[in-house]
């Protein structure tokens, strides 16, 4: 390890770890809340590695769990509003269903439109008038497309957050790494390496993954009253750190972007096919992306390349489409899911362990793949259960962690 410099300490009231789009909700809303000395630490600024910049900017309604359809409607409401700010497009998303699926989808529209959820069911041959390039529907029994879904620029909706969150006192720390916590009956001490200086992204991964690089650091120690893991993928290694256990964990998904010469993608919005895949328009090139099941937990930057292009979203696209027959890949990237067992998140009070047994540990990760469309509501929660004891705006008591003890989980099967 380098030489360490003079260690530093800075008092805060709450500090919230993770400074992606979750983590930025909450402070933005703890502080507009009236919540004084609020700080963020994030060991990655800037988003790298980030869940919330390694995404494909979704934002839907539907899900098969009441939860989460209410959870998705306070955020696009939100997202609604600054369009501009947050680069939200209401370009809809369609789903694609086979005949051993249709069922099941049918049954979720009923829970989505009774929530007040706009969601169009089409028979094959309405699809085909609706979205012409969609020539090949072998193995389709019906689509369904519901309006208000669609898109944000995810750099847009956590910038926007943070400039809130700044506006009204929140302090973010970057390069910051979390090394040690010490709980007492006056509060919380974390014991931080803060590195001096820029870190090369090659260098990013291992490091958060706790090893160690030769670089210039100082010791930072935060006391503080209240702490909110929004560490996203990395939530368990920091709920590990702090005294409690997390059922979580992080899993590698991948998304391309390639050239779609034949076919202009910019009319429509995010379309999941029945294989799984899923593509929406990228400026004037398509994205696609699909969450393979057997991919092994752990972290993994690792993208496959023209390698998954070609044996994975390029034969289920064609297989759609006979405009897909020339498309051409051109890049992509490879990010993490926090996934919980349920593939839902959580968001509470940490009530197990050492942590739990202080009371001033908090939670809100292991979104599963859907942050950055419930980051809104989920920091709104979050802030209105640390400020009032109560959740107020919607009910997030059913995603404590404490339903994976009792039983009580929350299966959404309408994830990809």
């Amino acid at each position: 390890m380098a030489a360490q410099r003079s260690s530093l300490d800075i008092q805060a009231d709450v500090l919230v770890i993770g400074a992606g789009l979750i983590g930025s909700s909450v402070a933005m809303h703890l502080a507009e809340r009236g919540v004084k000395n609020v700080r963020v630490i994030d060991f990655d600024l800037e988003g790298s590695l980030s869940s919330s910049e390694l995404n494909a900017g979704g934002v839907r309604g539907t899900w098969t769990q009441p939860i989460n359809i209410e959870a998705s409607k306070i955020s696009i409401d939100y997202f609604a509003k600054h369009a501009l700010d947050v680069g939200y497009r209401a370009c809809g998303y369609l789903w694609l269903h086979s005949p051993e699926k249709i069922a099941g989808a049918i049954k979720a529209r009923e829970t989505q439109t009774s929530m007040g959820w706009e969601v169009q069911a089409w028979d094959v041959a309405e699809l085909r008038r609706k979205i012409p390039f969609i020539d090949k529907t072998d193995g389709l029994a019906g689509a369904m497309f519901a309006p208000r879904d669609g898109l944000v620029n995810p750099n847009l909706l956590k910038t926007h957050y943070r400039k809130l969150a700044r506006e009204k006192g929140v302090a973010f720390d970057d390069r910051t790494l979390l090394r040690h916590a010490k709980i007492s009956a006056s509060g919380v001490t974390l014991e931080c390496d803060r590195f001096i200086g820029e870190i090369a992204p090659e260098s990013k991964a291992g490091m958060l993954a706790r090893q160690e690089a030769s670089l210039p650091r100082e010791v930072v120690r935060y006391r503080v009253d209240r702490v909110v893991n929004c560490a996203g993928p990395w939530a368990p290694l920091v709920a590990q750190i702090l005294g409690y256990p997390c059922p979580s964990h992080p899993v590698r998904r991948q998304v391309c972007i390639f050239d779609c010469r034949d076919v202009d993608l910019t009319a429509y919005g995010m379309i999941v096919d029945s294989s799984g895949v899923y593509f929406h328009p990228e400026a004037t090139n398509g994205l696609a992306g699909f969450a393979d099941p057997n991919e092994p937990s752990g972290v993994n930057y690792a993208y496959d390349g023209e390698k998954f292009f070609e044996e994975v979203v390029w034969p289920a696209l064609y297989a759609r489409s006979s405009k897909f027959e020339r498309l051409r890949h051109m890049t992509g990237w490879a990010g993490l899911y926090e996934v919980s067992p349920d593939e839902s998140a959580i968001i509470g009070k940490v009530q197990s362990g050492s942590a739990g047994r202080s009371g001033r540990f908090f939670e809100c990760h292991s979104f599963s793949g859907h942050g950055a469309m419930h980051s809104y509501a989920a920091g709104l929660a979050m802030a209105e259960y640390m400020d009032l004891g109560r959740f107020k705006t919607w009910d997030a008591a059913p995603l404590s962690a404490a339903r994976f003890d009792s039983g009580q989980l929350i299966r959404e099967t309408l994830v990809i």
